[in-house]
């Protein structure tokens, strides 16, 4: 079984689509759709914004259905000058930058627990998506992806935590997403296209370009499930 969890409907809605009489069940009010994608059996689900809410579904997820592997797929701000609006980001670590417990000693972002301030993401997978993102003729960022519970759009807070975690890009789901599965031991991996500069002109970047980087997510998971 594999896990896709999006934010949003729009992020999701072109991987349901490809979905053969998807089944329906609602647990916490989120959606989960059942079905099977390329002949792998999928479950998706749309999580809404923020790290709690994110947190709660990959729970869900995980003890309703029991997936090998759950995908973080959505839209996120860029933190670097090479990375484009429409490019291509796939994480190879998440760490959420609004964690801060340096007042008792801990390194910024620590996650008690866990121990880690960066989660990894699952290689194997993490490989499989970027095969077929090249696949599809683009060429992915791969980097650390910083989770928190804002919308970045001022630049002092875009080069606070670039330069803290060495981000390449944020958004609000994929460090907790990462932290649920680390905790039951299922593997993560993290696929995001920018939709925004995380600065003062994101809010209009971002409703502008988020539909083109739907379709582009759902476009690279077919293909990927293809090699599960």
């Amino acid at each position: 079984m594999i896990g896709i969890i999006g934010a949003m409907q729009i992020e999701v809605e072109s991987i349901i689509e490809l979905m053969n009489a998807a089944e329906i069940e609602t647990f916490a009010h989120i959606k989960f759709y059942k079905g099977k994608i390329n002949e792998s059996n999928c479950v998706v689900s749309v999580c809404a914004p923020g790290k709690v809410n994110a947190a709660v579904c990959a729970q869900l997820m995980i003890t309703k259905y029991n997936p090998e592997v759950i995908i973080n797929v959505g839209v996120a701000g860029s933190l670097g000058s090479d990375i484009r609006i429409g490019d291509v980001v796939v994480a190879d670590s998440v760490v959420q930058h609004d964690v801060d417990t340096t007042a008792v000693g801990d390194e910024r972002g620590f996650i008690s627990g866990l121990g880690l301030v960066k989660i990894p993401c699952e290689k194997d997978v993490t490989e499989k998506i970027k095969s077929a993102t090249a696949q599809l003729n683009e060429h992915p960022h791969v980097g650390c992806v910083a989770t928190g519970d804002q919308f970045i759009s001022n630049k002092e807070k875009l080069r606070d935590i670039k330069n803290t975690f060495k981000a390449v890009a944020c958004e609000m789901e994929s460090g907790s997403i990462g932290q649920v599965c680390a905790m039951n031991s299922v593997k993560f991996a993290a696929l995001k296209v920018i939709s925004d500069n995380a600065d003062e002109g994101s809010r209009m970047d971002y409703e502008k370009f988020k539909i083109l980087a739907a379709q582009k997510i759902s476009k690279i998971i077919a293909k990927a499930i293809f090699s599960f």
